[in-house]
């Protein structure tokens, strides 16, 4: 079976997902299997996609080892050497001890999940949509057995004993080194599609061009995105 990889997304991510798949199918070590999912439940708070990172072990129907990962990211390694990551012995693996920086501020410690490798075997009880019924938003006061929308998307309800912490390399919060495995654009006003005067803005671009020399995003698709406000114009490729 070809590794597994769900991607978080919405409509307006369609370029940046693009370019991700690209990136992913560019370093992988033989084939792997890109799969957009998009979020069909209410939206609690953050994204628009922030559940569906929940449901993969579902996706699955609970069998094997997949990634989880956000559209808003650029991978620079083989996507399988995070599959093979995780020992037996942990249910999910992700970055704890994160590097880099959300809208200019040093990102703390906690458990990030917009990148995860999931053994879905050992997951079973992740029961959709159940398991999103008590998850309000962080500004609304908690009654019995309710938690907050940041607290559950940080895996606070789970035990702890079964997370392996990753490399931050594979979860790099705008930021590019020669060890980065996995660069995440995680601050939406700030992304560089969107905003030119981000550090990063012409690398970003260098992978655009790339994915649309590979024909993983026609020039009229392009067009379409900068015109509905997507992607900055300033990404025109002509």
């Amino acid at each position: 079976m070809k590794p597994r990889i769900f991607i978080g997304t919405e409509p307006n991510q369609y370029v940046t997902q693009r370019v991700l798949q690209f990136s992913i199918d560019l370093h992988a070590d033989g084939s792997v299997e890109t799969i957009p999912v998009r979020q069909k439940l209410a939206r609690v708070g953050g994204t628009n996609f922030g559940f569906v990172r929940f449901q993969v072990p579902s996706f699955t129907s609970y069998s094997g080892k997949a990634v989880y990962i956000d559209a808003d990211q650029v991978v620079l390694d083989d996507i399988n050497q995070l599959v093979n990551s995780l020992p037996s012995e942990f249910s999910i693996g992700l970055v704890t001890k994160p590097e880099g920086t959300f809208n200019n501020k040093v990102i703390p410690e906690g458990n990030q999940t917009s990148v995860m490798v999931l053994d879905c075997s050992k997951l079973s009880d992740w029961r959709i949509p159940e398991m999103f019924s008590n998850v309000v938003p962080n500004r609304e006061s908690l009654l019995d057995g309710q938690i907050h929308y940041r607290d559950f998307m940080t895996l606070k309800w789970f035990d702890q004993s079964l997370v392996y912490s990753l490399a931050p390399t594979w979860n790099h919060f705008n930021l590019v080194r020669s060890d980065t495995k996995i660069v995440h654009f995680s601050h939406v006003r700030t992304q560089p599609w969107k905003n030119p005067a981000h550090e990063l803005s012409d690398w970003w671009n260098d992978w655009l061009v790339r994915a649309v020399n590979a024909r993983y995003i026609s020039r009229a698709r392009l067009r379409f995105e900068i015109l509905r406000g997507h992607i900055d114009s300033r990404f025109m490729i002509r």
